[in-house]
C-alpha cells in the first residue's frame, strides 16, 4: 500500500491547513453575501433620504404659502370671517393711502 504521508504530522499539518481554507473561504462568502445586502439598503436608504429631503422642501412652500396674505384672505372667505367685498375694500383703501 502507498503511504499518502510518511509522517503523521504531515497529515495532521495538511488535514488543519485544509480546514483553515476551508474557513477561510466560507468566511469570504458570508462577508460578500452580507456586503451586497448592505449595500442594496444602503441604496434603499439614500433613495429615503433624498425622498425625505423632497418632502422637506414641499413643506417649506406649503410653510410659506400658509404664511401668505393670500392664503389668509383664501381661509378667511371660505370660513364665513368675511367677505370678499371687504377684502377688495381694504385692499382699494391701502392701494390709495400708497399712492
Amino acid at each position: 500500500m502507498n503511504k499518502m504521508f510518511y509522517k503523521r504530522s504531515t497529515a495532521i499539518l495538511f488535514v488543519a491547513l485544509t480546514l483553515i481554507l476551508v474557513l477561510l473561504v466560507c468566511m469570504l462568502l458570508v462577508t460578500l453575501m452580507q456586503m451586497s445586502s448592505l449595500n442594496a439598503r444602503a441604496d434603499k436608504l439614500n433613495q429615503l433620504i433624498e425622498a425625505a429631503k423632497e418632502d422637506e422642501s414641499r413643506l417649506n412652500e406649503l410653510k410659506e404659502y400658509l404664511q401668505s396674505d393670500e392664503y389668509v384672505k383664501k381661509w378667511a372667505v371660505e370660513n364665513g370671517r368675511v367677505q370678499q367685498e371687504d377684502i377688495v375694500w381694504v385692499e382699494q383703501h391701502i392701494s390709495q393711502q400708497s399712492n
